[in-house]
């Protein structure tokens, strides 16, 4: 296939409103993922400190936890002006949305960025013999740590699920009373049966 096929489907493609929707928040929320991983990142290497305690005999870095919420905070504000203006473009109440917004980002914090997460680590760390601080690789000088195989892990079950909460719970568009483009080209250019049915009527 030629290059210049390829922008053409792209675009053919771009005109339905479902991938368009999909594509974008995929998009967004790959950013999203960026700026919760920016910001984790920033605050680990500034703030040097542990908070250990014992849970079922495995420790925990409070600390790590506590950077982590930090970190969704940050996030979930991108995400939600994103949402709303790029990926759902709703007019809804701002209020109402974003509280429904924070409420099912609260879910998902709970239930992933800290209990999944903080069960991934202690796996990692108990199980697999693999310290949360031990270097895994070096990008552009920065030290990349166990930590964030756990991290980008759990990005992908977020990503899924914000994306579920917010098609059928928050961004909900009101259905409009006027037809659509399709259904007036239905209603403009009568089918082939219509035609003869209003011949034999004049006949």
């Amino acid at each position: 296939m030629s290059t210049a096929e390829e922008p053409s489907r792209l675009k053919k493609l771009m005109k339905n409103e479902k991938f368009r929707e999909i594509f974008w928040y995929f998009v967004f929320g790959v950013l999203t993922t960026l700026v919760n991983l920016a910001t984790f990142a920033l605050m680990d290497k500034l703030f040097d400190v542990k908070w250990p305690v014992k849970i079922f005999k495995w420790d925990l870095d409070l600390f790590v936890t506590f950077i982590n919420v930090v970190a969704w905070v940050v996030a979930i504000v991108f995400a939600y002006v994103t949402n709303k203006k790029f990926v759902f473009h709703t007019k809804g109440n701002v209020v109402k949305e974003f509280l429904s917004f924070v409420a099912a980002r609260l879910f998902t914090l709970f239930a992933f960025e800290l209990g999944l997460f903080t069960l991934g680590i202690m796996v990692m760390e108990n199980a697999c013999n693999m310290p949360e601080d031990d270097l895994l690789i070096t990008v552009f000088g920065f030290d990349v740590t166990n930590k964030y195989i756990v991290k980008l892990f759990i990005a992908v079950f977020v990503v899924v699920a914000n994306y579920i909460f917010s098609k059928l719970f928050i961004f909900k568009k009101k259905k409009s009373a006027e037809p659509s483009a399709e259904e007036q080209e239905k209603t403009e250019d009568p089918t082939p049966a219509e035609t003869a049915e209003a011949k034999a009527e004049e006949l």
